[in-house]
């Protein structure tokens, strides 16, 4: 009899320290997971980050490109328009020419 309650004592002892050991390992893994998911969100957000920079850099250029565009196109469209304001003149001139000529026939 005493070798049985020796023996349960032992297997009690050893099950209480094996139930032990899987809820310590339990929370070690439970932890280890949250890690990687904080690891992983941090990487993630890392990315974000840098696509979200690579893409303002891009436009930032594509915006520069077209303003310089525009300001091409300003200094075109006002050589135009100097143009077609020397040409209204000119037409005036020919108009009062041709009047004249008319006149004396």
């Amino acid at each position: 009899m005493e070798y049985l309650k020796l023996a349960g004592i032992f297997i009690g002892a050893s099950a209480f320290w094996k139930a032990l050991e899987a809820l310590l390992h339990f929370g070690l893994q439970k932890k280890l997971k949250k890690a990687e998911l904080r690891n992983l969100n941090a990487e993630t957000n890392e990315k974000v980050i840098g696509n979200w920079i690579a893409w303002s850099d891009k436009m930032e250029e594509r915006i520069q490109g077209l303003e310089k565009n525009n300001k091409e196109m300003k200094l075109t469209i006002t050589k135009q328009r100097e143009r077609i304001n020397d040409l209204e003149v000119y037409i005036e001139e020919l108009e009062h020419k041709l009047k004249k000529y008319q006149e004396k026939k």
